[in-house]
């Protein structure tokens, strides 16, 4: 009697030598890791940790990181250059830091402070008070006085050549000067305000408000044609001499802004809400070369710029990119076309724009600019945004803030929990990697290396290349769901390891089968200073997936996984 022969069941091999980083979705592709922490791109297609960082200061109340030749960051109520306080004092708070030539402009508080001249710093604005008794007096436009002066509501008799008149006949008196047989109205006449201090702080080609003058037209705003400590000239008339029965100001002002960048040798900013009780939607630029004044108009292409938008929405961030400043919102950006003569044109463009309370997340990274949105994260190359980050899965972000090295795009931002992660996106590889729980106030590159002034006040070198270098790390990588190619049950018998741990430390291989929330070690590799070569024994147990996560201390690099398993039943 012959009995029938069974088959012996095959094993199944599955091998992954790519790892194309965080995968989060259903149908990751092959060798994307569903979680991990502190690993990176930089030794693909083999997976490796992050580089370790430097702790390069710590400060007690951060409030901005930027770079010029130093690292500049704010700390409470001062500047630090190089961990040197110097400059103005500040609020507290979070700072906008922009950078104009040699200058750094520090907004809300609207100071600046030349980073070359330490000595040089101060307010934007300025404002002067003149107490009764300010003296008012006709002048040309350098200040000084026209002499022999005749006024009257008739010419007078018998002139001579170069006489002047002043015409008081109408409703403004006029300057007039006899010029061959004929009087003809003095172009560039001005007025000259009087009083000590009133123009401490002011310059030739500052705009200016006047209020509170006693000759109502010269009142209003206004471009000075000259300065000095005790006095101010700018167009106007005035009948003979007088002087001031009340108090006077003379200020120069700059808007409240929204978001500031600099662009085109010019600092242009948007605001969106109520200004001295009335509704504001506009975008603004300071005059040309100078970051001070923002009320300057006469009709030149180097005046300063104003416009209302149409646009709904209040603005989430700004960016100078592709030689031209944008001003987002969430369903839209405002492009700002400069022009050399002036006449500026702003072009909006319905798309996904910047999330609100992400402004930091713009970064342009090799030519490409990044951001944050409600549909997550957008890349723009100047046609329209889109989204990259479908790795990430369902998972929502929001506050993030945006650094940019070496080809990588690196994004602080919360979960929907509040919980903080480091994303890092290789624009070249097109792959995330997460690193850690690492949450930014501001990034900021240096001499090739990326800092990061974190929320607790350590501002880090993000590879290491300077500053106490940190201790060993803990890192993990999970899987996504293996074994959803094939509908039987299958029983795992062994996992194949080929990575290079560091010598002395530990690398763990976990299992979770079927989506269970437990997970069961099943050995663990050695590092010996070289690459290893690990099989680990695996418990069989019947299961539709599984997955696999490998989690150890300081640096590692994974070259190849494979997975040896025997289909079962195809049974429920």
């Amino acid at each position: 009697m012959y009995f029938p022969m069974l088959k012996k069941t095959g094993l199944e091999k599955v091998t992954v030598t790519d790892f194309p980083g965080l995968d989060r979705r259903e149908a990751a592709r092959a060798g994307g890791f569903r979680e991990m922490k502190n690993l990176c791109s930089e030794g693909w297609p083999a997976l490796r940790t992050r580089p370790c960082r430097g702790l390069a200061a710590t400060v007690t109340a951060p409030g901005g990181l930027t770079a010029k030749d130093a690292l500049i960051w704010v700390d409470g109520g001062r500047i630090h250059i190089n961990g040197l306080a110097v400059g103005p004092e500040l609020t507290e708070g979070e700072k906008e830091l922009v950078s104009m030539g040699a200058y750094l402009i520090v907004f809300p508080d609207k100071v600046f402070l030349n980073t070359k001249d330490l000595t040089d710093y101060g307010s934007l604005e300025c404002q002067r008070t003149a107490p009764a008794g300010a003296a008012i007096s006709l002048c040309d436009g350098a200040g000084t006085a026209y002499a022999g002066v005749v006024e009257s509501a008739g010419a007078p008799e018998d002139p001579a050549e170069g006489d002047l008149w002043m015409d008081v006949s109408g409703p403004v008196p006029v300057l007039r000067q006899y010029s061959q047989e004929s009087w003809t109205a003095v172009e560039d006449v001005c007025v000259k305000l009087q009083a000590a201090g009133l123009g401490t702080g002011f310059a030739p080609g500052d705009g200016v408000r006047v209020d509170g003058c006693a000759v109502e037209r010269l009142n209003g705003e206004t471009v000075l044609r000259a300065a000095g400590e005790d006095w101010v000239v700018f167009p106007g008339i005035v009948a003979g001499d007088s002087a001031q029965e009340t108090a006077l100001t003379v200020s120069r002002t700059v808007p409240d802004m929204d978001f500031v960048v600099q662009s085109g040798n010019r600092l242009w900013g948007c605001r969106y809400g109520m200004t001295d009780g009335r509704a504001v939607n506009e975008i603004y630029a300071s005059k040309l070369g100078d970051f001070k004044n923002w009320r300057c108009f006469e009709g030149l292409s180097t005046d300063s710029y104003a416009a209302a938008r149409g646009s709904d929405g209040v603005f989430t961030g700004a960016v100078s990119y592709l030689g031209n400043p944008i001003f987002f919102k969430e369903n839209c950006m405002e492009r700002v076309y400069a022009a050399s003569r002036g006449n500026h044109q702003i072009v909006t463009t319905e798309c996904s724009g910047v999330q609100k309370g992400s402004a930091k997340s713009l970064q342009v990274v090799d030519g490409v600019l990044f951001y944050l949105s409600d549909g997550g994260v957008q890349a723009f190359d100047g046609s329209m945004p889109v989204t990259v980050s479908q790795a990430l899965g369902q998972k929502r972000y929001h506050g993030g803030v945006g650094g940019a090295w070496r080809g990588k795009y690196y994004l602080s931002a919360l979960e929907e929990s509040g919980a903080p992660s480091l994303l890092v996106y290789d624009g070249g590889r097109k792959q995330w990697h997460r690193e850690d729980g690492l949450r930014a106030v501001s990034f900021a590159c240096k001499g090739g290396e990326l800092y990061c002034l974190a929320e607790d006040g350590k501002l880090w070198s993000m590879h290491g290349e300077s500053g106490q270098k940190e201790e060993a790390f803990v890192w993990e990588a999970e899987t996504g769901e293996l074994g959803l190619e094939t509908p039987e049950r299958k029983r795992l018998t062994r996992l194949l390891l080929y990575l290079r741990p560091e010598q002395g430390k530990t690398v763990e291989a976990l299992i979770s089968y079927d989506r269970g929330a437990t997970w069961q070690k099943q050995g663990q590799v050695t590092g010996s200073g070289g690459i290893r070569e690990q099989v680990v024994a695996i418990r069989p147990r019947q299961c539709r997936f599984l997955r696999v996560k490998l989690t150890g201390s300081g640096q590692c690099a994974l070259f190849a996984l494979t997975a040896l398993y025997e289909r079962g039943s195809d049974g429920l």
